[in-house]
């Protein structure tokens, strides 16, 4: 057995232990190639919100599901217009030998850049849903929770007349 592949099976079988849901367990075996996580470390979390009158109620979920689940959460990362700051955030993240989690709730055009920044760098796409969201305060919390407790179990939403949007999980 390889030193790469002992120190990922270790890493993996840490993570294991770490998290007691099977989904979140789910979640850190996907790590990116490289990116081990100690016995006692968590994933970090960082959501990514685009600005919309939707990102109040869905971080609010996100921070519940983070709670829960004893992670780590860093402060949201807002899009703010063509900067370049975001990007450049995701890039650092993906460059720290620590994995991350990344959830997220933007535009459509938005979620293919960071999305293809996030697949370009490594790292594992989880789930990635368009959805449709109207002003429903529970709806947008529970999306939060469920993309950080069990992203592969998110479903789209369609309000007639709401936002079109991406939600997403990723491990970068």
């Amino acid at each position: 057995m390889t030193t790469d592949r002992r120190t990922l099976l270790k890493g993996l079988a840490a993570v294991g232990l770490a998290f007691t849901g099977g989904s979140l367990a789910q979640a850190a075996s996907a790590l990116p190639a490289g990116k081990t996580l100690a016995a006692n470390a968590t994933l970090s979390l960082t959501a990514v919100v685009s600005g919309s009158a939707l990102d109040h109620q869905f971080l609010a979920g996100v921070s519940t599901a983070a709670r829960q689940h004893g992670m780590q959460q860093q402060p949201a990362l807002q899009l703010n217009g063509p900067d370049g700051s975001l990007l450049n955030h995701i890039h650092t993240l993906a460059q720290d030998a620590q994995p991350a989690m990344l959830v997220g709730l933007v535009d459509d055009a938005t979620a293919a850049v960071l999305l293809d920044l996030v697949r370009s760098s490594g790292g594992r796409v989880l789930s990635e849903q368009h959805q449709r969201l109207g002003g429903d305060a529970a709806q947008l919390a529970a999306l939060g929770q469920a993309l950080v407790a069990s992203p592969e179990h998110v479903l789209p939403a369609s309000h007639p007349q709401g936002s079109p949007c991406v939600s997403f999980c990723c491990v970068i």
